[in-house]
């Protein structure tokens, strides 16, 4: 892989994993914007409590490059509530790479 362009963290918390996630990813693009004339691929990292319970294809759609890597590790936090469910926090890294020279017009 090239030299990596931009990477950008985010936090989300929610009742389920799923939505934690949604959240998480949300939160780093907010922050990530950038604007190049250069086609790149897209790594995004996932922390979650359990992994066994997310299901990476639910997050493809916000991104708009078919060059998406999801990787779902070991992370995140279970914060435990009074009524029984528990609160998770989800951490995202989003890593862009360009895959060629700039675009010149």
């Amino acid at each position: 892989m090239t030299q990596r362009m931009i990477v950008q963290m985010g936090m989300g918390i929610g009742d389920t994993v799923a939505l934690a996630a949604e959240r998480a990813v949300a939160d780093a693009l907010a922050r990530a914007q950038i604007h190049v004339d250069v086609p790149f691929t897209v790594r995004l990292t996932l922390g979650v409590p359990e992994a066994a319970q997310m299901d990476p294809s639910d997050l493809a759609r916000a991104f708009s490059t078919p060059d998406l890597e999801v990787h779902v590790v070991a992370g995140g936090m279970q914060v435990p509530q009074p009524a029984g469910d528990a609160l998770i926090v989800v951490g995202a890294a989003i890593e862009r790479f360009p895959l060629s020279e700039p675009v010149t017009d």
